[in-house]
């Protein structure tokens, strides 16, 4: 976002933008989840997406509610204080003049559509919970609060959360790449009737990077996304920015290790390979056109 907002006030003189006024669609799952609906639904900018995450990280993940793994009645027991999860969350909407009891569907059209996987602790399914309506699909009528803690709570370190009658957990445990979830998703709103998105390049080339490059991730869903879509990887139409070294040992609760985590990124974007791969996916996203349902009814 900073090469292609540079490039904007470079060349035109533009105003900067947002990911929710570049991307069509913004999906995760997990931390990935999280940070979707910052930078979709409460439409921050990357540097208040980071602050933000980084201020919840702190008041979360200070202190452990339980060092076992599991409770006396052999339960597995949360680490950390789902309470204190939920008043940061309510705190960082609050901080956007949102109210917390705002739907995350809330009946407003929306250039950008968020949605963010989480599992159903009945049937072990996995949810997809959404800012958006589509008319095949159920809405499960969950504030923006419970959309996020739906997909945050972690197994182990949070507890389950609750949406009416329903109990959701940690989408990352059923689709820790959520890329395959935004191809099924994409066809929904684009290509309901055939489900087939390869017509719709100006979409795809922006479906990868959208949500891969902000989901925690597995190589093996990657690897047979890229083989199902080989043309447009090789066009380059499909990208994926993973720090490949230095955050192996890096735990989702150790928001302390910024420093580590910064320089590893930073090494791993200096490398010339990953520079084309920015200039690549910046010109992409240059040339993106916003794309609405009506426009393929």
């Amino acid at each position: 976002m900073d090469r292609l907002n540079y490039e904007r006030k470079s060349t035109a003189n533009l105003p900067p933008v947002k990911p929710c006024e570049v991307f069509d669609l913004i999906g995760g799952t997990s931390t990935g989840g999280l940070i979707a609906i910052m930078l979709g639904r409460l439409e921050m900018d990357v540097d208040e997406c980071i602050a933000a995450y980084i201020n919840l990280a702190e008041a979360v993940f200070s202190q452990k509610k339980s060092r076992l793994p599991f409770s006396l009645k052999g339960k597995v027991a949360a680490q950390f204080d789902s309470s204190k999860l939920e008043k940061a969350i309510r705190e960082t909407i609050q901080k956007r003049g949102i109210s917390e009891a705002e739907l995350f569907n809330d009946g407003t059209k929306r250039g950008c559509r968020t949605f963010v996987c989480t599992i159903d602790q009945d049937t072990k399914s996995i949810v997809r919970l959404r800012s958006y309506a589509l008319p095949e699909e159920s809405n499960i009528p969950a504030t923006i609060c419970q959309a996020t803690l739906a997909t945050s709570a972690a197994t182990t370190f949070f507890e389950p959360v609750r949406i009416g009658n329903r109990m959701f957990a940690d989408g990352g445990l059923g689709a820790n790449n959520p890329v395959d979830e935004v191809e099924g998703e994409a066809a929904n709103i684009w290509c309901s009737e055939d489900g087939d998105l390869k017509p719709l390049k100006s979409i795809f080339k922006f479906l990868g990077q959208t949500v891969v490059s902000i989901a925690t991730e597995t190589e093996e869903t990657e690897r047979k996304f890229i083989a199902k879509w080989r043309k447009h990887f090789d066009n380059n139409r499909y990208f994926r920015f993973n720090v490949d070294q230095g955050l192996q040992d890096i735990g989702l609760e150790e928001y302390r290790k910024q420093g580590p985590m910064e320089a590893a990124t930073d090494r791993y974007l200096v490398n010339q390979a990953q520079k084309n791969r920015v200039r690549d996916c910046m010109q992409n996203l240059r040339l993106k056109q916003s794309v609405y349902i009506e426009d393929f009814a």
